[in-house]
């Protein structure tokens, strides 16, 4: 029974202590120690993850915001007014910073907002004296074009104090 746990205990060390050696022997040609190879790696400015020998050489790009520059037009589905027309003219665009014009229901104005390179959208559509609607959209992979998200009206007053919905926009 002793015989057995010894080599339990034993199987046990190598498995944790020795495996990493071994990857690092395999993987770098020496048996320095697997951590000290994420050390470096993470010195350099990786992530500390191993990294494969296909890997690239070339710096990461960061991949730029879309361009959504131009006229989009759908529908706003508002939970207390129902479906109507709305229109965006995305007018300025430098870098993930946009801001327009917008038209609809509740009226008009300017807005202001950002989109990431994945085409997540934020935005806030100006009302009037602080009234806003904040929206959050994402920029979907179709043809034409479709912003889709969601919104919830602030600082518009008790009456419109849970108003909120969704909207789609097309290009």
């Amino acid at each position: 029974m002793i015989r057995r746990i010894g080599i339990t205990i034993v199987a046990t060390l190598l498995a944790v202590f020795g495996i990493p050696h071994v990857r690092a022997f395999v993987t770098h040609g020496q048996f320095d120690c697997a951590a000290a190879s994420a050390q470096q790696d993470w010195d350099d400015g990786g992530s500390g993850a191993a990294e494969s020998d296909e890997a690239s050489t070339e710096p990461a790009t960061k991949t730029p915001p879309p361009d959504i520059t131009g006229e989009w037009s759908g529908e706003l589905d508002d939970v207390d007014r129902g479906t109507h027309d709305f229109s965006v003219d995305v007018v300025d665009q430098k870098g993930a910073k946009v801001s327009g014009t917008w038209s609809g229901e509740l009226g008009t104005g300017d807005w202001s907002g950002s989109i990431n390179s994945e085409g997540d959208l934020k935005a806030n559509f100006k009302i009037e004296h602080g009234c806003h609607l904040k929206a959050v959209g994402m920029l979907l992979d179709t043809t034409p074009a479709e912003i889709s998200g969601t919104y919830k009206v602030e600082n518009c007053g008790k009456a419109l104090k849970h108003d909120h919905g969704t909207f789609e926009l097309t290009d």
